[in-house]
């Protein structure tokens, strides 16, 4: 509370006015004592005032938390953490959010609402749009928890709202692919990945605030958008391939009449905030090679595999992700699927092997082990969600 302090009032009369100048500094002295009556009343309202309201201010928290655990933070979590530096994982966010000596960066795309009920009303504001989220120390009202912040104004938990948001990973490829990204729903396409071999990861969350803000940061669980398909060739056990005998190139092909064929292209919708879900609509199927890649002869006598380096023309494309493709999630039906290869024995020869019915999910990898054995090929599959390293189950075809 404001104090105020009583002065004394020095009054210098003369000797003749002496009873006036008493008379005078008796009701100086009155009215000194109401005024001062008076400020402290009118302290003691405004006190009383600011206590009201400080009862019912929409912020989380007491006054005298600090603000920055008032703020919106948050973290990174289930990032997937593959057998590979390639793909996106914790480490590779981090890494590319975090700015360059030139100022550059990845960031993560954040769009917010929160809906509070005003006199009967339910009425959505904006909180985040667009709002990049990037992996730096933020010198006001910084993230308490860690070094993920957005750099423009600060924003604060309202009580009693419903908060949606929405993310993805990298912000700018996504937004010039999306038409649709708000808080609640992010959708477009379509996306080839015969051109495009990005690894690209979407969250969302949903956050109740009642009368107490979160005790913590609000994690992101971001998703992986794509399936993610690698092949491995090595010679089967008891065979001994020719000298210098490898792979020259390989790729998926369709074949049959079907409507339903794999595409490499599809549209993306992502919905749900409590319960998020990414849907693939697939677009325009295709005869003609998909995912074509070239090399001057890999090696089978021992493990190797594929798509991890180029040697030939074709295919570099498909060598940033330290042998994994990018594939749009679906249905693959039995005997529309081919895995086609040549090898340097053959020369121009095409062997191929039909890929049996399976389900491509997102955020989860496929391993393909094709094991040659002169004309013949076995092929086995292992399945497994991506952010664990141990396998899920293998199958063997």
């Amino acid at each position: 509370m404001t104090k105020f302090r009583n002065r004394q009032m020095s009054i210098k009369t003369s000797s003749t006015h002496q009873n006036t100048s008493v008379g005078v500094l008796a009701a100086c002295r009155v009215a000194c004592r109401a005024c001062v009556v008076c400020l402290c009343l009118i302290g003691l309202t405004l006190s009383l005032a600011c206590c009201s309201d400080a009862e019912n201010l929409p912020l989380a928290g007491t006054p005298t938390e600090p603000m920055a655990a008032r703020s919106i933070s948050w973290s990174i979590q289930q990032v997937a953490i593959p057998n590979t530096r390639a793909l996106v994982d914790d480490d590779v966010l981090r890494q590319a959010c975090t700015p360059n000596v030139y100022g550059d960066y990845e960031s993560i795309g954040i769009w917010g609402q929160y809906t509070t009920a005003e006199d009967g009303l339910a009425r959505t504001n904006s909180v985040f749009n667009a709002e990049p989220l990037i992996y730096v120390a933020k010198a006001e009202y910084t993230n308490p928890y860690n070094d993920w912040n957005y750099l423009s104004e600060t924003r604060l938990w309202v009580t009693n709202s419903q908060y949606d948001f929405r993310a993805c990973y990298p912000q700018a490829l996504m937004t010039s692919l999306m038409t649709q990204m708000e808080p609640t729903i992010m959708q477009g396409g379509p996306i080839n990945t015969s051109e495009l071999q990005e690894d690209m990861l979407v969250a969302a969350t949903h956050v109740d605030i009642q009368t107490e803000m979160p005790s913590g940061p609000i994690p992101l669980n971001m998703e992986h958008i794509f399936a993610a398909l690698r092949f491995k060739v090595r010679a089967a056990d008891g065979y001994t391939p020719p000298s210098g005998e490898g792979i020259t190139s390989c790729w998926l092909q369709n074949k049959g009449t079907a409507t339903n064929l794999f595409s490499p292209s599809g549209y993306l919708v992502h919905t749900g905030n409590v319960n998020p879900e990414i849907t693939w609509y697939t677009y325009e199927s295709s005869s003609a090679p998909m995912y074509k890649w070239e090399h001057t002869g890999l090696p089978i006598a021992t493990e190797n595999i594929l798509y991890t380096s180029n040697a030939g023309a074709a295919g570099k494309e498909y060598t940033q992700n330290d042998g994994w493709i990018l594939v749009v999630p679906q249905q693959v039906l039995g005997g529309t699927l081919q895995f086609c290869y040549t090898m340097n024995s053959a020369g121009s020869y095409v062997f191929s092997v039909d890929i049996p019915a399976i389900k491509y999910e997102y955020g989860k990898r496929y391993t393909y082990i094709l094991e040659i054995n002169g004309a013949s090929v076995d092929l086995k599959l292992t399945i497994a969600d991506w952010n664990r390293l141990d396998s899920v189950h293998d199958i063997i075809m």
